[in-house]
């Protein structure tokens, strides 16, 4: 369901209109935040894509903007159709994503609110993304970067956190230490973010996604805090939790490669819906 449809428009009732800018959001807006809002709208972005908390210390907002930097994705994004393959733009899929797995109660930085601005000829030129901000957590590589031993902790929780969106149909291509998000006290949970490149329907092949997805968490950074006699070690213990569902040789194919190769984003969704990885070496 692409976000110009009457359903994204009802569940995102409150609207803010600014200066050629409309935001969609699910609850009324403080004024405070209002402001801050119409300040980032009429701030120009110092790159095509800006990511930051919104300044306003009350809101607890993240926001992501992006620019569109060619007139077919404009024109594209426009008309809310895919690119080849039936994929989105990048930042589509993540706002169409995000929205899932907040509708399905994901442990993600749930969808706050999302909008576009428009250039003087009509057309569509930037995508805004506006998230809950995890303030109150920290990404698990820039903690292992800080404290070494703590990779152990950082691969028990994306661990944890991988097997309970797989228990919500959320399979995450992209969950590397940075996108793991770690509570800084025991009343909250690790959550998950940045799911541009993630599924929310089904795979024929899930053992070979899985394998992609523990391999691609070791590769992005994690070799270097672990040998991967450990690491492999934890990942047979937390696959006591897919059993009898896990293919074990294909799930072992993928990992093999997966741990030491860069599989791109494309190929990445090769994995989940042909089971196959492509130019692997």
């Amino acid at each position: 369901m692409h976000p110009n449809s009457p359903t994204w428009r009802s569940e995102y009732p409150h609207v803010l209109s600014h200066s050629h800018t409309t935001l969609h959001f699910q609850s009324p807006l403080a004024a405070k935040t209002r402001c801050a809002l119409k300040q980032l709208i009429e701030q120009a972005p110092s790159a095509k894509r800006v990511s930051a908390p919104l300044a306003c210390s009350e809101s607890g907002l993240f926001t992501k903007r992006e620019q569109l930097d060619s007139l077919k994705k404009k024109w594209r994004v426009q008309r809310g159709n895919p690119r080849s393959k039936g994929l989105y733009d990048w930042t589509i899929e993540e706002l169409i994503n995000t929205r899932e797995a907040t509708r399905r109660g994901a442990r993600v930085a749930g969808l706050v609110g999302f909008g576009y601005s428009r250039s003087k000829l009509g057309l569509v030129q930037d995508l805004y993304l506006i998230t809950e901000l995890l303030d109150a957590h920290d990404d698990g590589l820039s903690k292992v970067r800080n404290d070494p031993s703590a990779v152990h902790s950082v691969i028990g929780a994306a661990f944890e956190l991988l097997h309970d969106l797989h228990q919500r149909g959320i399979s995450h291509m992209d969950l590397w230490a940075a996108n793991v998000m770690l509570p800084r006290d025991d009343t909250r949970q690790p959550l998950a973010i940045d799911l541009e490149n993630s599924f929310c329907v089904p795979t024929a092949f899930f053992s070979e996604t899985l394998g992609f997805q523990f391999g691609f968490l070791y590769l992005r950074e994690i070799y270097r805090y672990i040998t991967e006699a450990d690491f492999d070690a934890y990942v047979d213990q937390a696959l006591e939790r897919y059993f009898p569902a896990i293919d074990r040789p294909a799930f072992d194919r993928v990992f093999a490669i997966a741990k030491h190769e860069d599989i791109g984003r494309l190929e990445r969704r090769e994995i989940f819906l042909k089971g196959t990885v492509p130019n692997a070496g």
